[in-house]
């Protein structure tokens, strides 16, 4: 019991020790600057780096680091982690989330702790988690009672828990609630698995958050500034006489709140030191709880110090949270085992060779089914030296090669290197708007001023591009007008923006790498797919612009890897690695729909093998052995949870955001119901519209054309230029323009006294009725709120207008004609105003207006429908769009910029060569293909199983991905560019690295030729033919045929890269004679003469 204790005390003692004496620097901190918390965050992340590093150093090692037993990405994800709670926990207050609900999501920190070990498969008695329920109280209670004696408002009267800026709110503190619990199981996973660390982790974990605070760099400076400017540290005599002189000049010679600030950094370090020192030798749950208890008693020792009163709420709080944290020690204590168990020493070596094992379950019989029975839990009574000898063969027979990856981890750095060299080469030229940045441009800047705007695609890519916005401190004030407006003059950081794509798509380059290394392609193979899309034009140029095409190949990217490495598990279902990335499959699949709405191509690559996979499992005669009907469901409803309900609620989750930050009037609002403009602020519609009466003279517009409801003395002619006769009745049209022509008078649908006009022979064919849109009875009728639909009364047809004009006889003006599809949006008018209305009429005094609330759905559904209609009428001609029939062939590109004066100018185009080569290979799989089958039909094997198998599914499943993203463009009528094509090229970038390795003879490892026996010897597998087919034979050729051709290939991509680098970087000017040669296919660029 002493023995286990030990640590744990030393670690008590540093933390309650480091923290407790932190209180007093962080007091003098914060009310010199309250808003100091991040750079405070900084000096302790940065002190601890500092001196932990020592513990870290080796002469010898790798970047001079000792070695360690736990993964480098453990420690990089644990980092990212604790950066991600604290940015999650501090956003939600740009919610609308009050104080209180802040403290109990909060304070619940135990509890989700609890939760999520108890998920993992941990085990806690009744008293644990009846003191963990009790402290968690006594924290709310307390943390209350803090925030009530700042002045903090307590209300929660106010709290609108329909809001959507509330449940978003409430959104991003679950989320960091559960992140922040796994983080803590995450770790002690990592103590389980590779030892105790915590040197390690203490130095990792903060070293791997700094760069992160390079994007808040603003902020930080603006808060140093602040505390520099403090009066100078005083001394006091006694100290002063006993400090050396120099450092007695500098603290003199330093502000107050800096001293202060170095000061919090060093205690701070202290209590970290015993943070990990905790988390390395109890669970999970205990860290929490005396963290918990550690914050009360700072809170105390700064009330006594600095003479806060402490209410009965708090006092009530402070006992119960540390009777609980007793109750919890004191549990925790008396379940220590108070004597080691004695562990043979040839168990120690059978449960190292066989490896951990989660359960007696997992364990493995060899033999056939007359083969004796073996205990089910290994048991060194009974377990031999035979045994352990052939486990040990075992793993070294039947141990994947390792010591050839070394090759393929040197090729992803030093392809990454390259990519983000290509990506970021030039970034900040040109300093002007280029191309669709006017579009994407513009919404990050609503975004940042919460103007409500429409565009076509989700949301999830422009939330990316505001971030970058936010992140350095930008306004949004610029709106990216037109393009060739200067980024400079308007201090508009440009080079933030551009560097999120950039980012972006620079990792898919190693992402494509990844994804033939997990398939288990050659590395030429690997390095010739990642070659092509790193020295290709055309990805370089649409990803190092504020675009979104970086963000969707990305993600597509990650999509199809994540998927690979969940299909590999198909073996081992329902594990943890398995839910892994079944659900990462299935984010990265939400991501890219919530970019693009092509993202659904990705979503059919990836579901057609998923129902192949599904159609297999319910083989009864699969070789694993037949699945029940329950089993079967169980595998259907995890790949739907997995793959189709989770990114759908993720994809709800950004339009919420999307709700939520654009609250104010903007742009977009025309695009929108009435209903739906009310719940905007400052809108014009809402603050503006008047009720109308009977006999209230108006002006009507279409609400998709803006054309005016206008009639003049001309009639319609006679006969028609197409042979129709007419009415000869007087022109009723559309005018853009406001007149007296175009006021129309409301009157009674009944026959009224007085009116003979009105009620004449054709009374009723003048006849009209006002249905609004979403009416309810007894609603208004008002100005520019309603929008409605005139229905003719005899012939129930809606008066409907377009934008093709009318003859000369008309003066062009647009016609007004009847729609029998009364349901289309096309028909809808609204009344602009009424011109008949007095200047002081009461109807004219208007109340300030509260912004209603309409259901996230609803909003949702409307939002849709609009975009969808929107994106399909985008069916106008532009110079530089092109058929899907020539994007495989690079026929043309697309200007995205230019500049006279230096003849510079920025072509979108792809690597010809790279575009020409992985066209080409397309075709040649599908001769292969089609050749194979027919050498089938005609009883010739000309491949052996591995190989076709290889062939058919990992091949296939990338010429399916290629065929996904590229055949449906054929059927689309919307404007179609050559970026469109880009997803696909990346697909066939895949499939050329696959044939690069089938052309040459490159065959994957057997591992099925033989099972080892209890005796060690290798027993031969059932051969299915007598002989080895000759793509066999070849299988164990060199190497170096492959590498020659990835050596050729890439040789004439890079050259085709560096020829059309200037059209790709928009630098430097090319002369007329250089413009030309570079027109291959009479592409139309500029200053060709």
């Amino acid at each position: 019991m002493i023995s286990a204790l030990g640590p744990l005390a030393s670690s008590f003692a540093l933390i309650f020790g480091g923290c407790c004496s932190n209180v007093y620097c962080l007091e003098a901190i914060v009310k010199h600057e309250p808003d100091s918390g991040l750079l405070i965050t900084l000096f302790q992340f940065v002190f601890t780096c500092f001196f932990a590093w020592p513990a870290q150093f080796d002469l010898n090692g790798r970047f001079f680091l000792k070695g360690t037993p736990v993964p480098i990405r453990k420690w990089a994800f644990s980092a990212a982690m604790f950066f991600a709670v604290n940015m999650l926990n501090n956003w939600a207050f740009a919610f609308n989330i009050s104080v209180p609900v802040h403290i109990i999501l909060r304070s619940f920190g135990s509890v989700t702790t609890m939760g999520a070990g108890w998920l993992r498969g941990k085990k806690y008695s009744p008293i644990q988690v009846f003191s963990v329920a009790l402290l968690s109280i006594g924290v709310v209670i307390s943390a209350w009672a803090d925030a009530a004696s700042k002045g903090k408002s307590m209300n929660t009267s106010s709290i609108d828990f329909t809001d959507a800026s509330f449940e978003t709110g409430l959104i991003v503190l679950l989320v960091a609630q559960m992140l922040s619990a796994y983080m803590g199981i995450y770790v002690q996973e990592i103590y389980a698995e590779h030892g105790n660390h915590w040197q390690a982790n203490l130095f990792y974990s903060h070293f791997f958050s700094l760069p992160l605070f390079l994007q808040l760099y603003p902020t930080l400076h603006s808060q140093f500034l602040r505390l520099n400017a403090s009066q100078p540290f005083s001394i006091p005599p006694v100290i002063a006489t006993a400090l050396p002189s120099t450092v007695s000049h500098v603290l003199a010679s330093t502000s107050e709140a800096v001293v202060y600030l170095t000061a919090n950094a060093v205690t701070q370090l202290l209590c970290i030191t015993g943070v990990n020192m905790l988390s390395a030798n109890t669970s999970a749950v205990t860290v929490t709880i005396v963290l918990n208890i550690r914050k009360l008693v700072s809170f105390l020792i700064s009330v006594w110090l600095f003479g806060n009163t402490m209410s009965g709420m708090m006092k009530l709080g402070a006992a119960i949270v540390f009777g609980a944290g007793a109750l919890y020690g004191w549990e925790t204590t008396s379940r220590i085992p108070s004597k080691p168990n004695v562990i043979n020493p040839s168990s120690q070596l059978l449960w190292s060779c066989s490896h951990t094992m989660s359960s007696p379950s997992t364990v493995r019989h060899r033999g056939g089914q007359n083969a004796k029975k073996r205990p089910t839990t290994p048991n060194p009574e009974v377990s031999s030296d035979k045994d352990i000898d052939v486990i040990a063969k075992a793993k070294k027979e039947f141990r994947p090669s390792q010591g050839s990856e070394w090759d393929y981890k040197i090729a992803i750095v030093i392809i990454t290197i390259l990519a983000f060299a290509t990506r970021f080469y030039g970034i900040s030229h040109p300093n002007q708007v280029v191309f669709d940045e006017v579009h994407f441009g513009k919404f990050a800047s609503y975004y940042l001023q919460r103007t409500y705007f429409f565009d076509v695609h989700p949301p999830f890519g422009k939330l990316l591009f505001a971030f970058a916005g936010w992140l350095v401190g930008y306004k949004g004030d610029f709106m990216f007008d037109n393009i060739g407006d200067s980024y400079i003059s308007n201090r508009v950081p440009y080079v933030a923006y551009r560097s999120m794509p950039a980012m972006m798509g620079a990792l898919t380059v190693p992402t494509v790498f990844l994804i033939m290394w997990e398939s288990g392609y050659s590395l030429p193979a690997c390095i010739t797919a990642a070659g092509l899309l790193l020295f290709d034009n055309g990805h370089i140029g649409q990803t190092r612009l504020i675009l979104l095409d970086a963000t969707l190949i990305f993600f597509m990217a990650l999509s199809v890897l994540c998927y690979i490495r969940f299909y590999k598990l198909r073996h081992e279902p329902f594990g943890r690695k398995w839910w892994k990335w079944l659900l990462l499959t299935g984010v990265c699949l939400s991501c890219v729909i919530s970019t693009k709405y092509v993202g659904v191509f990705t979503f059919f690559s990836i579901g057609v093998p998923v129902l192949f996979d599904l159609w297999d499992l319910m083989d009864i005669n699969r070789r694993q052995g037949a699945l029940s009907l329950p089993e079967f469901s169980k595998h259907f409803a995890a790949r739907a949870v997995g793959l189709i309900i989770i990114p759908f609620f993720l994809y709800l989750f950004w339009f919420q955001v999307h709700f939520t930050i654009l609250s104010r009037s903007g742009p977009g609002d025309d695009f929108m119901s009435p209903e739906f403009q009310e719940t905007l602020s400052d809108n014009v519609m809402t603050m503006q519209s008047v009720s109308i009466d009977y006999f209230d003279y108006i002006t009507v517009r279409h609400k998709e054309t803006k054309v005016y409801l206008h009639s003049h003395p001309d009639r319609y002619p006679l006969r028609y230029e197409d042979g129709r006769i007419s009415s000869q009745g007087q022109q009723v049209t559309g005018y853009p323009h406001n007149d007296t022509n175009n006021h129309w008078q409301i009157l009674p649908s009944k026959p009224l006294q007085g009116q003979e006009e009105g009620n004449a022979d054709r009374y009723n064919d003048t006849l009209f009725e006002i249905r609004i849109e979403n009416g309810k009875a007894g609603q208004d009728f008002k100005t520019m709120s309603s929008h409605f639909k005139l229905i003719h009364f005899p012939t129930k047809v809606a008066m409907w207008t377009h934008t093709t004009p009318l003859p000369d006889w008309a003066y062009k003006q647009a016609e007004i004609n009847g729609n029998k599809n009364v349901q289309q949006s096309s028909n809808i008018w609204y009344v602009d105003e009424i011109p008949s209305l007095p200047v002081d009429s009461e109807r004219l005094k208007h109340e300030p207006r509260k912004t209603k609330h309409v259901p996230f759905l609803k909003k949702y559904f409307e939002l849709q429908r609009a975009m969808f209609f929107h994106n399909n009428a985008l069916t106008s001609s532009h110079p530089y769009s092109s058929f899907p029939i020539s994007w495989p062939f690079l026929l043309r590109g697309v200007s995205f910029w230019t500049e006279n004066d230096t003849r510079q100018q920025i072509y979108f185009l792809g690597n010809p060569i790279g575009w020409w080569l992985a066209s080409s290979l397309l075709a040649v799989f599908a001769g292969i293909i089609g050749a194979d089958q027919l050498a089938l039909r005609r009883g010739m094997d000309a491949l052996d199983d591995r190989t076709r198998s290889r062939l058919y599914n990992s091949t296939g499943f990338f010429f399916l991905t290629w065929a996904s993203h590229y055949i449906p463009f054929f059927i689309m009528g919307r404007q179609l560019f050559l970026h469109h094509y880009l997803p696909a090229h990346l697909a066939s970038a895949l499939v050329t690295g696959a044939l690069v390795e089938f052309i040459f003879n490159i065959e994957p490892a057997n591992l099925d030729e033989g099972v080892l026996t209890t005796d060690g010897k290798k027993k031969k597998g059932v051969q299915g033919q007598k002989s080895r087919p000759v793509r066999e034979r070849l299988g164990q050729q060199s190497l170096l045929a492959s590498w020659a051709a990835t050596a050729a290939i890439l040789a004439v991509v890079f050259w085709s890269f560096l020829f059309f680098a200037p059209l790709t970087y928009g630098k430097p000017g090319l002369e007329v004679d250089q413009v030309n040669a570079r027109k291959w296919l009479n592409y139309d660029l500029h200053f060709a003469k």
